[in-house]
């Protein structure tokens, strides 16, 4: 989870191939002189392949400089014009950071083989070099175009949004719940009043508080012999200094380190957290559309499309959850570690419903997003679905004063404004 969960970083790809490059750059003349005598290679203009890797260098090394300051600025208009979670999503890409390695690679490396042929004077024939350093400008020409294709399907709301969506599912793989199999036998083992155990440390990952190891905390409690209590619960910030446990007896400073990391700390509004922080990453991008510096609500309905996507799938599993939950002994422990079916729809469309009061579209869509799921959900979820429709339906006359916009506010329409009747209205929940 830990892994999981760390702040993506454009140094990894990038240096790797940097590096790659240096070790190729160095080895393959050493083959080209050693295979030499060995091979009957055609004669070869050394002169002239030197000038043309000094090309290819000073070429790779501007496309590399060209390439970020293109970034830098797609990801400032991203920024300003969608959203500041948009962000790691640029750092994380795999496209983006191979496109700068291969760059960076392939200037390291026309250097390294254009300086190897002047030194090694008229009998040196690089024949291996040449080849390799033709085979990556090819490729880096790929990668160019890669990593354009990528910057603009990024800055392209509706593939972001799906870009974010995608996240958000993949990362319900690293659901922390499956670390807390043994919430119970930790709920037993209170330590009121004991000794504070505090966060002495920073991480880069954030400071919410994600996943327990419990079994690792269960396993620190037999082997020290003391009763370790949990303060802050799930998805609680603790910044530094903030109080993590407290244990029946003093901890050194060995288990306080210890202690610390069992938990996870991280972002709960980014993608990489689970679906709820896709959910919220949509949430502000809508928010971002619906204020008045940009008032584009269909983007706001294109986020409520992906939203709508994630809670469908989302509610059988929350369901067969709480079904668990309620067969527990201690269920009130794991529902606090744990976001609820009422969490998830609150997070996703309170507050545009809040911020959308004004616009005809954003209503229509809500509408027709709380029919859509009350259709599929369990009976048990409903009423968190039909409280937000029917505050809807309460705000028709004191948001709207003309009976054609009323009636165009209170009808359900997946596309927000696709059709001037709406369509057919759902059944009652």
């Amino acid at each position: 989870m830990c892994r999981h969960v760390r702040v993506p970083t454009m140094w990894g790809i990038p240096l790797r191939l940097f590096l790659a490059a240096l070790a190729l750059g160095l080895l393959l003349p050493l083959a080209d002189r050693v295979l030499a005598p060995l091979t009957a290679y055609p004669p070869l203009d050394a002169g002239a392949v030197g000038s043309l890797l000094g090309i290819i260098s000073g070429a790779m090394v501007t496309l590399a400089g060209l390439v970020f300051s293109a970034l830098t600025a797609a990801m400032s208009l991203g920024v300003t014009a969608l959203s500041v979670r948009i962000s790691p999503v640029f750092q994380g890409d795999r496209v983006i950071q191979w496109g700068l390695g291969c760059f960076v690679g392939a200037f390291a490396y026309a250097l390294l083989i254009a300086l190897s042929i002047a030194v090694g004077g008229q009998a040196y024939r690089p024949w291996a070099s040449t080849i390799v350093a033709v085979i990556i400008t090819t490729g880096c020409g790929i990668m160019f175009i890669a990593v354009v294709v990528r910057v603009c399907r990024l800055l392209n709301p509706g593939g972001l949004l799906r870009r974010l969506a995608a996240e958000g599912r993949e990362a319900s793989r690293y659901d922390p719940a499956r670390f807390h199999t043994r919430a119970a036998e930790l709920a037993t083992g209170t330590a009121a009043g004991g000794d504070a155990v505090r966060r002495r440390r920073r991480t880069p990952r954030g400071d919410v508080v994600l996943a327990v190891n419990i079994p690792r905390l269960l396993d620190c409690e037999d082997a020290w012999g003391v009763r370790i209590e949990l303060v802050p619960s799930l998805g609680t910030p603790v910044p530094v200094g903030g109080l993590l446990f407290r244990t029946s007896a003093p901890a050194s400073r060995a288990q306080c380190r210890t202690l610390e990391s069992v938990l996870a700390f991280g972002d709960v509004l980014s993608p990489a957290s689970g679906p709820f922080g896709a959910i919220r990453a949509m949430v502000d991008i809508a928010l971002k559309a619906l204020s008045p510096a940009v008032n584009d609500p269909s983007r706001a309905v294109q986020a409520l499309d992906e939203i709508e996507d994630i809670l469908a799938e989302l509610a059988p599993d929350i369901a067969a959850r709480e079904a668990l939950l309620a067969a527990h002994p201690d269920a009130s422990v794991l529902r606090d570690w744990t976001r609820s079916w009422d969490d998830y729809v609150a997070a996703a469309t309170d507050e545009i419903r809040q911020y959308g009061t004004g616009s005809v579209q954003i209503q229509r869509r809500l509408r027709a997003l709380f029919d859509t799921l009350a259709a599929q959900c369990e009976p048990g979820q409903r009423g968190a679905l039909a409280e937000r429709r029917a505050v809807l339906d309460r705000g028709l006359e004191r948001w709207w004063a003309d009976p054609l916009d009323r009636r165009l506010a209170g009808c359900a329409d997946p596309q927000g404004l696709g059709r001037a009747a709406g369509t057919a209205e759902a059944p009652p929940a």
